[in-house]
């Protein structure tokens, strides 16, 4: 079967409304299992009446449509094939368009951001090769040890020399039902200056903090205790201390 038979003879319409005779059929088919162009007229035929047949279920086609479309099978084909070769044309020009203009610009960003990255690469594995700066020990570090208190009462003191990094708290406390605690620093405007999370008690049942000496400004200081973990959390102690500076 050829290309000119099918068009005179409307064999992709026929086959598509199974019109065609068992002989014309099979011919048909040996022919379009090997012809793109066939194949791709079929499936569209093939949507086009899958659509006529959904809007005919869904009352969407009077009588007077569906007498026009039954009379005019071929010029509906047409139409339908004209778009569908309308919508290839402009996409294939589309693609082109975007091809010949665009990739230039898109291979030229491609290019900047590999150059960024090997970058960043190389300015990794500088910095992994340098030996970390190994921290000074500390002497003399300053240790104050807090116990609740009621604000009447006078404050634990801390002298803080300016050489100092840190100040330990040792905090004794009674027993609880907690495990996990936080520590909040409010300073004498009840701003919080610093907090800690997770912290536990040691082997002597008291708490052990490290506290960065830069951030505690000199003053009195209010120090709140609350229990975290099991919730629910609630205060588990209240403690003053006193920060001076030379």
């Amino acid at each position: 079967m050829v290309h000119s038979q099918i068009e005179n003879e409307e064999i992709v319409e026929r086959y598509a409304r199974n019109q065609l005779a068992p002989e014309e059929r099979q011919a048909f088919e040996e022919h379009y299992w090997g012809c793109d162009e066939c194949f791709e007229k079929l499936q569209t035929m093939e949507r086009f009446l899958a659509g006529i047949r959904d809007a005919a279920d869904r009352g969407l086609l009077d009588d007077t449509s569906r007498a026009a479309f039954a009379g005019a099978r071929g010029v509906w084909f047409r139409w339908a094939l004209a778009a569908t070769t309308c919508a290839a044309l402009v996409f294939a020009a589309l693609t082109g368009w975007i091809y010949i203009a665009q990739m230039p610009k898109l291979r030229a960003e491609l290019d900047r951001t590999a150059a960024q990255l090997q970058a960043e690469r190389r300015s990794r594995a500088e910095l992994e090769q340098r030996p970390l700066p190994l921290e000074q020990a500390e002497a003399n570090v300053p240790l104050v040890m807090l116990q609740a208190s009621r604000a009447d009462e006078p404050p634990a003191t801390v002298l803080l020399q300016p050489a100092a990094k840190h100040l330990v708290l040792w905090i004794d406390m009674s027993p609880s039902r907690y495990r996990g605690f936080r520590l909040e620093v409010f300073s004498q405007e009840d701003r919080l200056v610093t907090s800690l999370d997770h912290l536990e008690r040691g082997p002597y049942g008291a708490l052990a903090v490290s506290l960065p000496a830069d951030q505690l400004p000199a003053g009195d200081l209010r120090i709140k205790l609350s229990g975290q973990d099991p919730p629910p959390a609630s205060l588990a102690g209240e403690y003053h201390l006193r920060i001076r500076r030379p």
